[in-house]
Order: C-alpha cells, then structure tokens, then sequence
C-alpha cells in the first residue's frame, strides 16, 4: 500500500483515501556534533587559560593582610586618612593639607616625612614593635597621592604599609555594574 488506496463500497463506487502521516525520515545529526565540537574546544581553551592568570607562583612572595583585632592587638600602627579634600595624619587626627601638596608642594611632602620619621622612632622604643604605616584612603582618590603617601612612608622607615579596606564579597559584580553605567 502507498499513497492511495482504492476501497470498494456497497454501491461499488470508487473512492480514494489517504494516508494522513508519512514516513518519517531519518535524523541527520552530524551538523549537531560538529557544533557541539566547536563549543567544547572553545571552552576547553578558555577555562586552561584562566587557570594560568590566577595560579601562584612559588618565586614571588605576595604580600599578607591582617584583621582589625591583630592591628589594634599590636598598638603601633600611625594611620593616615585620605579624603578628597583633606588629609589626617597620625593618632591625634593632624590636618596636613589637600592631597594636591603632596605632588605640587615639596616643604609639605617633607614635612609629612620628617613627622612619619618620628613616629617611627617612637614606635620603635617599645619592646617588640614593628612599624606599621595604616592607609586609609577614599575610593576616589587618584593613584598618584597613595604612591606618594607610600613613598613618604617607606622614606620614614616603615616595615609594613598596609590598606585598610572593606570585606565585600560581591566587588566585582558592583564593580562591573558601575562600569556598565558610565
């Protein structure tokens, strides 16, 4: 039997029925595998090299961090503030100008070296104390000012700078989303 089928009635007129389905054909997924073939050596390629970017190395020494509780423990960390329009140095909370004298004016960038010095000094009196240099800085404020702030610090004699900074756990995403903003 094919397509058309003759049938026989009882007044033995002809008529004509058809299939309602036909065959159905076989598949051909050999354009689906190819595809599919692709995707995965992109994938493939692309997870190895994110794993290179984010391994360490055994020949560089990475910096650490410590908590709050730690540094306050040790008591001999001189912090230095950083706002957009001022900066405060040191336990007593000291105006020492904008953060512009410390590219533009170089008796103020002196001035900051030679307090930052004594400080160390008297940090280094006490039994078993290391200097510490705390900053604290603005999220706005340009590279250039901490750089300098750094400088000053490590010309004063400070063994550790360390940043203070916030836990978040979804930086990037809102780093990311500001981005998309702008």
């Amino acid at each position: 039997m094919h397509i058309t089928d003759k049938l026989s009635s009882s007044n033995k007129s002809a008529r004509r029925v058809r299939r309602k389905f036909e065959e159905a054909k076989s598949l051909s997924i050999t354009s689906l595998l190819d595809e599919l073939t692709i995707i995965l050596v992109f994938l493939v390629k692309n997870i190895s090299t994110e794993a290179v970017k984010i391994s360490s190395d055994p020949a560089i020494q990475y910096p650490t961090t410590i908590t709050n509780d730690e540094l306050l423990a040790k008591g001999v960390a001189t912090p230095i503030k950083i706002f957009p329009d001022r900066i405060v140095v040191g336990t007593e909370a000291l105006e020492y100008g904008s953060p512009a004298d410390l590219l533009e004016n170089p008796k103020k960038r002196q001035d900051l070296i030679t307090y930052l010095s004594a400080e160390v000094n008297s940090i280094l009196q006490q039994k078993d104390a290391e200097t510490c240099l705390l900053v604290q800085a603005d999220y706005s404020i340009p590279c250039d000012y901490i750089t300098e702030i750094v400088r000053a610090g490590t010309a004063a004699g400070y063994s550790y700078i360390y940043f203070a900074t916030l836990e978040d756990a979804d930086w990037l995403q809102k780093y990311n989303l500001s981005l998309a903003q702008q």
